[in-house]
This record gives structure tokens, C-alpha cells and sequence, in this order.
């Protein structure tokens, strides 16, 4: 017993490092605003390391979705709390249509993640990019 107890303190001490570690590279989430009488917004970021930049946007069922970015090597990733998993918006998804559109499947509100492949932030790469998010 006398054992267990510093054994417990060390793995305490450990899990709040981690969590700190963890908290660090999180950025704070980005409210997609369309200006008056507009269907787009651009945004522009760089990635540092594992982290990545979060997107919030409500839109309606039916609505269609598109998301371009340029510059370096960032991928882009759609979530909602009613898809059982997140969809890659890159140019060559299956789950757009020709014009690069997604077609949202429920109504709520959206994140969309931009976040370097993990290949590329263990090399230290810090890429810019520019983001444009349409929907219609």
C-alpha cells in the first residue's frame, strides 16, 4: 500500500502534463461569419505542429458546402454531432459532387478543421494557408 500511493501521485502528475501538453495545441475555435447579402468568407491561418484551426458555421439541411484552400499542405475536415464520421473536404473526396460541393445532410452546427498531415508537423513544418468556405 505504501508503494501505491506515490505510484498514484506520479500517474496524476503525469496525466495533467499530458493534458497540458494537449491544451496546447488547441486554437480557439473561429465563428464563420458571411457578410450582408454574401454566400462566402475567407480566412487565412499557419499550422504550427499538431495543431489546427476550428471553424464553426450553422447551416440548414440541403444546403451545399464548399471549402477551398491554397498554400501549403493543410487538409480540411467537416464534423457534426449526427455524422457518425468526420468528411475530408479535400479536392479529390468521394463525398463531393463535380463542382467540389458536399451536400450537408442535417441542419446545426458545423466544424470544419484545417490541420497539416501528422507526416508533415513531425517535421517541423508550419505551413499558411488561405481558406474559402461557401455555402449555398
Amino acid at each position: 500500500m505504501k508503494n501505491l500511493i506515490p505510484t498514484l501521485l506520479t500517474s496524476v502528475a503525469l496525466l495533467a502534463s499530458s493534458s497540458y501538453a494537449m491544451a496546447c495545441n488547441e486554437t480557439k475555435p473561429i465563428e464563420v461569419r458571411f457578410a450582408k447579402e454574401t454566400t462566402s468568407s475567407s480566412y487565412t491561418g499557419q499550422i504550427i505542429g499538431y495543431q489546427y484551426y476550428s471553424y464553426h458555421f450553422i447551416a440548414n439541411k440541403g444546403q451545399k458546402l464548399k471549402v477551398k484552400i491554397d498554400g501549403g499542405n493543410v487538409e480540411a475536415y467537416l464534423f457534426h454531432n449526427k455524422l457518425k464520421d468526420s468528411v475530408y473536404m479535400g479536392q479529390y473526396s468521394p463525398e463531393l459532387d463535380a463542382k467540389g460541393n458536399y451536400t450537408l445532410p442535417h441542419s446545426g452546427k458545423y466544424e470544419l478543421r484545417v490541420l497539416q498531415p501528422r507526416s508533415q508537423a513531425r517535421l517541423g513544418k508550419t505551413p499558411k494557408y488561405n481558406l474559402k468556405i461557401s455555402i449555398q
